[in-house]
């Protein structure tokens, strides 16, 4: 029986989140396919990645809702992955969990105090800023509008939902006949491990959502105490961002003063003929295998920031221009690439393994909070892939990660 049930929605998401299951020794697998047959896989944590970060609310909630319906009883804890600065449908699905279940409670701990992400009197803070004022308030595609996080949800839902104190969630687990989402306050790790040890005072809870924070608590519950150490990865490294976040615009600009290549797609590459994909691909692959830490972007060189694109066609664009950095990948392994790869952004990593036909994926270690290594098949050959979100890491990450692990 699969002691976890993860539903992510978006792919760094479910990696970030399985990883930290893999690392303390349980077998963890993260799907973006699957059949109805899931509930009997024999991971004991499993991943799955339904992908409605884009969707409108009403299909989010659909989207959860069919996968709870089919895993509640059959599964042990059903853990709805969130996003750690509440980008997306977080009122829809988190309402489609609880609704699709015969549970009556959900414990939602949204905080990622490793991040100085945390909650408190409901509001959700970013390195001490109110969520709606920090960069992520500005998110091109997805804006977080509320800070009060109670708010945030019930411009997606009706349920009831309640705002919990650091001093109540230690001391006593809330429960209620009717069915609510309880919205915890935390502000350490020490909280979350704190409020965490008296929600399973009498088992594991049913319903669970929170990011990785909370599954790193949740983690040495589940697994043993083998960790996969992280180790060096030797070869060049060449960095593909789909990702238009203040935070990765910031990691790649020091990285290419520090010293790495910088590859610019023109608009015509993303936009017009595929087949130019392929050349694209070559020569990418090529001053990869020569220059210590190569950069492939989807911003304009000059000044940083995200095409001139009507709103209309906004979300279009950026579809599409996921799809094509995929099969731009894709073209690269054919190519012979052989260094290390790195994919920044959750809808960028997902258009990769669709376009590559891979489904299952086995998360290995996190080298950087947030920053996972991961492994898949293509083609008879296993391939070592690093992936982190948008939002996540210092400014020097990607030239620490040339640098090797110590």
């Amino acid at each position: 029986m699969i002691k976890i049930l993860i539903i992510a929605d978006d792919f760094t998401g479910a990696l970030d989140t399985g990883v930290k299951f893999a690392a303390k020794g349980a077998k963890t697998k993260v799907m973006t396919k699957w059949n109805d047959d899931f509930v009997n896989d024999p991971a004991e944590v499993l991943v799955l990645c339904v992908p409605t970060r884009h969707e409108t609310p009403e299909d989010a909630y659909e989207m959860v809702r069919a996968v709870v319906e089919k895993a509640d009883g059959k599964v042990g804890t059903i853990f709805k992955k969130t996003d750690s600065v509440l980008r997306g449908n977080v009122g829809a699905e988190l309402t489609a969990v609880l609704e699709g279940s015969e549970a009556n409670q959900l414990y939602f701990i949204p905080a990622l105090p490793s991040m100085r992400r945390i909650t408190l009197g409901g509001i959700h803070y970013i390195s001490g800023i109110a969520v709606k004022n920090s960069v992520f308030g500005r998110d091109p595609f997805d804006p977080v509008t509320e800070s009060y996080v109670p708010d945030l949800m019930h411009k997606q839902s009706d349920a009831h939902i309640e705002s919990v104190s650091v001093e109540e969630a230690i001391s006593t687990a809330p429960t209620s006949e009717d069915k609510t989402i309880y919205v915890y306050d935390c502000e350490s790790s020490d909280t979350l491990d704190a409020e965490l040890k008296t929600l399973c005072k009498r088992g594991m809870p049913r319903l669970v959502a929170g990011c990785s924070g909370l599954a790193e608590a949740l983690a040495s519950r589940v697994g043993d105490e083998t960790r996969i150490a992280p180790r060096s990865m030797d070869g060049n490294l060449t960095v593909v961002c789909g990702s238009v976040n203040p935070i990765s615009v910031a990691q790649m600009n020091f990285a290419e003063r520090y010293g790495f290549s910088r590859v610019h797609l023109s608009d015509s590459q993303f936009l017009g003929d595929i087949n130019a994909l392929k050349v694209t691909a070559e020569g990418i692959e090529m001053i990869g295998r020569y220059a210590g830490g190569t950069l492939v972007d989807t911003l304009y060189a000059n000044n940083g920031v995200q095409r001139n694109v009507t709103e209309k066609e906004l979300e279009k664009t950026r579809a599409l221009i996921s799809r094509r950095i995929g099969q731009l990948m894709k073209s690269m392994l054919e190519a012979g690439f052989e260094g290390r790869l790195m994919i920044i952004g959750g809808d960028t990593l997902l258009e990769f393994t669709n376009a590559i036909g891979c489904f299952e994926l086995y998360p290995i270690c996190e080298i950087d909070p947030g920053t996972v290594v991961f492994k898949l098949e293509y083609e008879g050959k296993e391939h070592e892939i690093i992936t982190k979100s948008g939002g996540f890491g210092s400014e020097e990450l990607l030239v620490k990660i040339v640098g090797g692990i110590t």
